[in-house]
Parts: C-alpha cells; structure tokens; sequence
C-alpha cells in the first residue's frame, strides 16, 4: 500500500497538482491497482512462449510485401528544410 507521505512525494516528483479529495481519490485508485498486480505476481506458473507457439511453422507465416504508397517528396512536402534537417509541422492540438 502506499501510504499519504510516499504518495505527496510521488505527487510533487510528477509535477501533478491534486486537490486534496482528488489526491486522496487517485491515492485510492493507484492502491488498487497496486493490489491488483501483486495478485497477478503471485499467479505464478511458468510460460512457455516456444511451446505455446509450435503450432505454427515458418512456411505458414505470410510473406512480407513491400508497397510503396508515397515517394519522399510527398511525404515531405509539408515539412521546411533547415541546414539539412527537417521540421515537421504539429499535427495534432
């Protein structure tokens, strides 16, 4: 469990900014999740990624094909050149 002072410090290292219901709320939560994954750590057993994947063998995989879908003057045309490097305009907000 991790206890209020941990948490404050955790809080102040992340630069998050929690009132005190909501880091009490979030406290809450990441203690749930904390206890939930000791449970799954105390699953145990073994996996054998090699055994669980014998059913499939190299000539029933699909071979790669490479598609060009736009020259590189497509791809950069959006883009400004600047001694060499390329600046990429923000896409997304």
């Amino acid at each position: 469990m991790i206890d209020n002072k941990t948490f404050a410090r955790l809080s102040e290292l992340s630069k998050f900014d929690f009132t005190e219901e909501g880091g009490a709320r979030f406290n809450s939560e990441l203690n749930e999740i904390a206890e939930f994954v000791s449970k799954v750590c105390d699953f145990g057993g073994e996996y054998d990624d090699i055994a669980d994947n014998n059913h499939v063998t190299f000539s029933q995989l699909r071979e790669d094909v490479s598609v060009s879908t736009a020259t590189p003057e497509q791809l950069l045309a959006n883009t400004e050149s600047l001694n060499n490097c390329y600046i990429i305009p923000k896409v997304i907000g």
